[in-house]
């Protein structure tokens, strides 16, 4: 018997013709969209629907000169994508990574101080390190 891998779990993630598709649905959802680089202490950014559709767009034309195999976006229900992260194949760790990488940028209906674990995507800033070559450099 073949072995089935659980297609369900892995639902949100997009092929490139998806993106397209949610870059469509983005420009007619009529709602007012907010970005925010998770890795930068920036603030978020408004944007229309209009605008929100191209920055995807300039995203994913981005992300494609440097994988142009996987979409690298993800919504949580693709009948109704109200949050969409986006991640670089640069800063997604390698194939021997034991952690989740963090979204690049998130885009959501939703401000992104409401969105909840955000703080989570944060990189983490390491202490800085105290030894005998430190004491006396």
């Amino acid at each position: 018997m073949p072995y089935k891998v659980d297609t369900v779990a892995f639902s949100g993630l997009l092929k490139w013709e998806d993106v397209e598709k949610l870059i469509g649905e983005v420009k007619n959802s009529g709602s007012s969209w907010h970005y925010v680089y998770t890795q930068l202490d920036d603030g978020n950014v408004e944007l229309s629907a209009g605008k929100a559709a191209d920055f995807i767009s300039e995203r994913m034309e981005e992300i494609k000169k440097l994988d142009k195999i996987c979409g690298w976006f993800y919504v949580y229900t693709k009948e109704n994508p109200s949050i969409i992260k986006i991640y670089h194949p640069r800063m997604s760790g390698g194939g021997c990574s034991i952690s989740t990488p963090p979204p690049w940028i998130i885009v959501s209906i939703e401000k992104p101080e409401d969105i909840a674990d955000l703080e989570s995507y944060k990189p983490l800033v390491k202490p800085e390190k105290k030894g005998i070559f430190k004491i006396f450099g």
